[in-house]
């Protein structure tokens, strides 16, 4: 009796991990289905990738990683070795604002009709990294964003 019993458990446990199997399934190629929309605002201004700040439709995993980096540089330079007094840690790109997703309404100084300001997200990332070259911005579709992108001194 305890081996039927066992039979009949077991043969129910397949039969609902089938059943389960089939219905991920289905969820899966449903969801593959769908049409991606990404969002024009993500991210903490501090960790935005520049690709999200240049508000580029078509992203990826790389915008976590940009994310993720800044936050282990920062994270390095906590270590007593790298700071000598603890209150002069700091973000590694502290931007004040961050155009055109939140802008320094403040802002009076202009290159080519665009806001500039030294505390923008991306004058202080591009303080750090140097400004990007004409292989790096090949990945900028959209005129307008191109166009910003030129305003910033090559360094």
């Amino acid at each position: 009796m305890t081996d039927q019993l066992s039979k009949l458990f077991l043969e129910e446990e397949k039969k609902k991990r089938t059943e389960t199997a089939h219905m991920l399934e289905a969820i899966r190629t449903e969801r593959m289905q769908l049409k991606r929309e990404l969002s024009d605002h993500v991210v903490t201004r501090w960790y935005r990738a520049p690709e999200l700040i240049l508000m580029e439709k078509d992203y990826g995993p790389g915008i976590d990683m940009w994310s993720v980096g800044c936050i282990f540089a920062e994270l390095l330079n906590m270590m007593a070795e790298n700071v000598g007094n603890i209150k002069d840690r700091k973000p590694l790109f502290p931007g004040k604002s961050c155009f055109p997703l939140s802008p320094d309404k403040k802002i009076v100084e202009r290159k080519n009709g665009f806001p500039h300001s030294a505390n923008d997200q991306l004058s202080v990332i591009f303080g750090v990294i140097g400004t990007p070259n004409d292989e790096d911005k090949s990945f900028v579709l959209d005129k307008l964003a191109l166009e910003y992108l030129n305003n910033f001194t090559v360094s």
